[in-house]
């Protein structure tokens, strides 16, 4: 082995410590360097070799027990570091020599904010690796002989897929999976993934597995078990098995909580399961963990201690599921008996005039209907390793058999509301592993320390306007609109919300707490804080999802003479910490995610003032519904205003319905003014028009945007409400 000189050892040192290195790459010989500024310091393959070769005499002094496996380790670190920073390829796939820095193939985020499974295997295979579910009705050692006993969320099919019912012999199954997938998807590598119950791997089962291997042809396989079954004979027949095929271990961990461990029956604890892991990895077998996110007693702290302690085993995959209750199960029993006790609870307390507390079954039982779910699952998904592939976000379960939660959103449609919240809020898989933070980005991994400084926001989608004011605004490419009219953004925000808002007059009054829905560049909450300088406390909650709006506005708007604080630095401050404060009064605070479930989450009749400054009717339906009407509604004081930019009749009619009294602003910027609606009737001083009274009473063009369970995407509102127009104009026809 080359000996490398004190000079490229000083340099890659230098460079390493004073530098924002974000990562390291060979590419056709070159060793790049690349960094948070974006620019590359190229150099020779032959330097490359002296500084990994320093690396490694690093570690070695670093951690002289281990040698190379904590080498291995720290690059393992520092790949999952550099990859959610860059979001680009940058695994080191044994470039030179003998030393080998990592066994991963390479693979990229496939401009996902996860490592999705399918794409892994696509990366690994070449192609997509479809799985054929079979069931060898294997039985499982927590059960008894009857069947009964067991994991109480376990149902009588012990997680067999629905596609095994009804098949009379493993082959059948196999043979009608494979030929249902070649036809429907034009599959042409496979994977046989035996999942039912716990594999024993003892003597009478091995042959299942090896007859199965000689009648099909199987890129890989994967075996679902239990770390209790897992005995040193198990060990040994994996082994082969992996010599022979590409083979996986679906280990049930579910949790790191012995307590909840023995809640659910699971016959086993925390430790067996990290003692499998590591078993499993010490011999070459690829093992992806199951979770369960929700079991009984368990809050977000639990969730999060379980992703930490996975993050920091060698697994190579993880597939989450939310907790369903399945009828026959024990957990079935024991939600029967909360929803019993808990009605009567609240019967007995009706009767004595008690107010009810909230508490209930459900505190004790946490079903996570999407939303909330969701909020988890993204934390449990930043917690991993971005090298680690997820495999599935939410369980399985027919829907005859399952009990609750029922919800409303498809799988499918789950799956891209996570990727879009994700996207928006600018998390990503990796990013809270090993508690890293953004803002100031630090990995301390031996003596090698890199920061990336503040993050960048991406902004490619955003075009910076100019408008009339002098104020800068944004054209958004995914809405296809501005966030302004042309008069100007911070006219707008004065003469549209602010004046007829009479904020002012409300400061000389007293404290006053402001909702702001659809934050965007933030002109409405800033030109708020403006004026509400050296007058009473002023406090702002505003609701966005897209956090890279704020951050690149941050970046662009221009300073006036009239500011009476630093805009910039309050939006910077509210883009990487969620909140800012100006002096001792003013604050504002801002909450990541889809408004429709974030207003959910706020105290009733809490604000003074509600600005709802969302896109178009045609393109934000989702924020205009009665339904959402009705969300904020019940966050406003008694005396409290909502404005708004919009004058459309179905949203002027839908505000009615949700129980609003409804007038007009003043026209800013174009000839229609927009909408105030007020609690009460005596806060209306410009009335509606007549001809729109008429048509909001007489037409079909009253007919409000409706979103029955908040979750319905732009088109679903669109379109629900052009049915509901036919309907009625045939039933006038008629």
């Amino acid at each position: 082995m080359p000996i490398p000189s004190s000079s490229t050892i000083l340099i890659f040192f230098i460079l390493s410590k004073i530098t924002s290195l974000i990562y390291i790459r060979v590419y056709k010989g070159i060793l790049c360097l690349f960094f948070a500024e974006k620019y590359a310091l190229y150099l020779p393959k032959k330097v490359y070799r002296s500084m990994h070769i320093a690396l490694q005499v690093e570690m070695n002094i670093k951690y002289p027990e281990t040698g190379q496996s904590s080498f291995s380790r720290w690059l393992r670190t520092c790949e999952g570091f550099m990859f959610s920073c860059s979001w680009v390829t940058i695994f080191f796939s044994n470039p030179i020599g003998e030393v080998q820095f990592t066994d991963h193939p390479t693979y990229t985020f496939m401009n996902k904010p996860y490592l999705q499974y399918k794409d892994y295997l696509i990366k690994r295979h070449g192609q997509a690796l479809f799985r054929v579910p079979i069931d060898f009705g294997l039985g499982c050692p927590n059960r008894e002989s009857d069947g009964s006993g067991g994991c109480t969320f376990c149902n009588a099919r012990g997680a067999a897929a629905v596609q095994t019912l009804g098949a009379e012999t493993v082959q059948e199954q196999v043979r009608a999976a494979i030929q249902f997938a070649r036809e429907r998807y034009g599959a042409k590598k496979f994977m046989a993934y035996i999942q039912a119950f716990s594999a024993t791997f003892g003597p009478e089962q091995q042959p299942l597995y090896l007859e199965l291997l000689n009648l099909f042809d199987f890129s890989a396989v994967s075996i679902g078990t239990r770390p209790d079954c897992l005995t040193p004979q198990a060990y040994d027949f994996l082994t082969q098995l992996n010599e022979r095929i590409e083979t996986w271990v679906e280990l049930g961990v579910q949790t790191c909580n012995d307590r909840t461990l023995q809640r659910i029956n699971r016959g086993h604890n925390w430790a067996a399961s990290e003692q499998a892991i590591r078993r499993l990895h010490e011999h070459g077998i690829k093992v992806a963990v199951h979770v369960i996110l929700g079991l009984p007693g368990e809050t977000a702290e639990d969730f999060q201690a379980t992703a930490d302690a996975l993050a920091a085993l060698p697994i190579d995959a993880v597939k989450v599921h939310n907790l369903h209750i399945e009828k026959g199960t024990a957990l079935a029993k024991q939600y029967s008996e909360l929803h019993h006790r808990d009605a009567e609870t609240q019967r007995q307390k009706l009767q004595s005039s008690v107010p009810s507390s909230g508490a209930g079954g459900e505190k004790n039982l946490p079903l996570f209907m999407e939303h909330d779910y969701a909020e988890h699952l993204m934390d449990f998904i930043r917690r991993m390793p971005p090298i680690i592939p997820i495999m599935r976000l939410t369980t399985d379960t027919l829907d005859d058999e399952l009990i609750a939660p029922r919800w409303h959103m498809a799988k499918g449609q789950f799956k891209d509301y996570v990727i879009q919240q994700m996207i928006c809020r600018e998390w990503h898989q990796g990013d809270l592993y090993r508690k890293l933070e953004t803002g100031n980005l630090k990995l301390e991994t031996g003596n090698l320390k890199l920061e990336t400084g503040n993050l960048k926001p991406e902004t490619g989608r955003l075009k910076t306007v100019e408008t009339e004011d002098g104020s800068t605004t944004f054209w958004n490419e995914d809405y296809k609109e501005h966030y302004h009219t042309p008069a100007g953004a911070r006219l707008e925000a004065e003469e549209k919300y602010i004046v007829p808002g009479k904020l002012s007059d409300r400061l000389e009054h007293g404290n006053v707490r402001l909702l702001d829905v659809c934050f965007g560049l933030g002109y409405n909450s800033l030109a708020a804080l403006n004026l509400a300088t050296g007058k009473s406390k002023l406090e702002i909650t505003a609701l966005e999802m897209d956090r890279r709006v704020v951050g690149a506005a941050a970046q662009s708007l221009q300073p006036s003479p009239s500011d009476t604080f630093n805009w910039r630095k309050t939006l910077t401050e509210l883009y990487l910490y969620g909140k800012s404060s100006i002096g001792n009064q003013q604050s504002a605070i801002i909450r990541w995610g889809d408004a429709r479930y974030t207003a959910t989450k706020l105290p009733n009749q809490h604000f003074d003032l509600v600005f709802l400054d969302a896109f178009s009717t045609q393109r934000n339906s989702e924020l205009w519904t009665v339904d959402f009407f009705k969300k904020l509604r019940r966050l406003m004081k008694p005396d409290a205003l909502l404005l708004t930019y919009c004058a459309a009749i179905p949203v002027r009619s839908g505000l009615i319905e949700a129980g609003f009294y409804v007038g007009e602003t003043k026209p800013v910027g174009r000839q229609r003014g927009g909408t105030l609606a007020a609690m009460r009737p005596q806060d209306i001083e410009i009335p509606l028009p007549d001809h729109e009274l008429k048509m909001i009473k007489e037409t079909t063009r009253r007919l409000p945007y409706r979103d029955p369970y908040g979750i319905w995407t732009n088109k679903e509102i669109l379109r629900d409400r052009q049915e509901r127009i036919l309907a009625e104009k045939t039933q006038q026809d008629g």
